[in-house]
C-alpha cells in the first residue's frame, strides 16, 4: 500500500537530505582548505539545489480503509496555556498582596506603596502578566507534552517563573526585588505556582484519537498501464528549498544564537 503523503513526504525528505549532505561536505572541505597553506587561497567547492520540480502521475485504490490516528490538539493546549496563565498571573498577584498586607501589619513599610497599587496590579497587570506569560508558554511549551498528552508541569512551571521574575518581580513600577522581604514573596508564589500547575497538568490529555481516511495509491508503471487514462491523477510540484542561517540576535540576556531566514 503507498500513500501519497508518505510518498511526497519522502520525496521531499531526500531532497532536504541532499542538500544536508552537501553542505555537510563543503564544511569538511573548509576546514581542509584551512588547514592548507595553498588551498587556502581556493574557493571551497560548494553545490546548492535551487529548486525541484517534478510531475506525479498515481491512481486511487478503490478499496477504503480508515485508521486511527493519536496526536495532540494544539487548540486544545493553546486554550489550556490560555487558562493557565489566567491563573498563574492571579495566584501570583493575590500571593504579593497578602504578603504585602503582613508586612504592613508587622510594621514594615517596604509594601505600603505596593499596597496602594493594588487596584493597578488586579488590572493591568493582571493583562500585562498573562498575556506574557501565555505568549511564553505558547512559544517554549507547545511541544512538551509526553507520550500519554500530559504537558510537562516542570518545563511549565521553569517558563512562567523565568516570566515573573523578569517581567513582574523586577517591574519598575513595582521594584519588587528591592523589597525586604522579597524572598519571602518568590518563595511563596513559587511554591504556590509549582502546585498550581501540577495540579492543572494533572487534569488535562491534550491527545486526541480520530479516524483518518487512508489514501491508497497505485504509482508504478505497470499498474498505471492498466487503468483508464480518465482515472489517472497528475500533481505538479515546484518545490524551492528555504534556506535558513544561524546568526547572532540581541536579546534581554544578551547575544544568542538564532536561526533566521537567509540572505538570498
Amino acid at each position: 500500500m503507498a500513500k501519497l503523503r508518505n510518498l511526497v513526504g519522502c520525496i521531499l525528505n531526500e531532497f532536504t537530505e541532499a542538500q544536508h549532505l552537501a553542505n555537510n561536505y563543503a564544511a569538511r572541505l573548509g576546514k581542509e582548505y584551512a588547514e592548507n597553506d595553498l588551498l587556502r587561497y581556493f574557493m571551497i567547492p560548494n553545490a546548492t539545489a535551487g529548486g525541484l520540480k517534478f510531475n506525479l502521475k498515481f491512481a486511487i485504490n478503490p478499496i477504503t480503509e480508515t485508521e486511527t490516528v493519536t496526536e495532540i490538539n494544539f487548540q486544545k493546549l493553546i486554550q489550556f496555556f490560555t487558562q493557565l496563565s489566567v491563573s498563574i498571573t492571579e495566584t501570583t498577584i493575590t500571593t504579593v498582596l497578602y504578603v504585602s498586607e503582613q508586612n504592613i501589619l508587622t510594621g514594615g513599610a517596604n509594601y505600603r506603596k505596593l499596597k496602594e497599587k493594588e487596584e493597578s496590579l488586579k488590572t493591568g497587570f493582571h493583562e500585562h502578566l498573562s498575556k506574557i506569560l501565555r505568549e511564553e508558554l505558547v512559544r517554549k511549551a507547545i511541544n512538551e507534552v509526553d507520550k500519554d498528552g500530559i504537558p510537562d508541569h516542570n518545563r511549565i512551571f521553569e517558563i512562567a517563573m523565568d516570566v515573573i521574575n523578569e517581567k513582574f518581580f523586577k517591574h519598575s513600577e513595582l521594584n519588587l526585588t528591592k523589597a525586604s522581604a522579597f524572598k519571602e514573596v518568590q518563595e511563596s508564589c513559587s511554591s504556590f505556582i509549582a502546585t498550581l500547575i501540577e495540579q492543572s497538568c494533572k487534569r488535562i490529555n491534550v491527545l486526541e484519537t480520530r479516524e483518518s481516511d487512508v489514501l491508497d495509491i497505485v504509482v508504478d508503471n505497470e499498474s498505471l498501464a492498466t487503468i483508464a487514462p480518465e482515472h489517472i491523477q497528475q500533481l505538479t510540484f515546484d518545490v524551492n528549498l528555504r534556506n535558513y542561517q544561524i546568526s547572532k540576535m540581541d536579546s534581554e540576556n544578551g547575544s544568542v544564537d538564532a536561526i533566521i531566514p537567509a540572505n538570498n
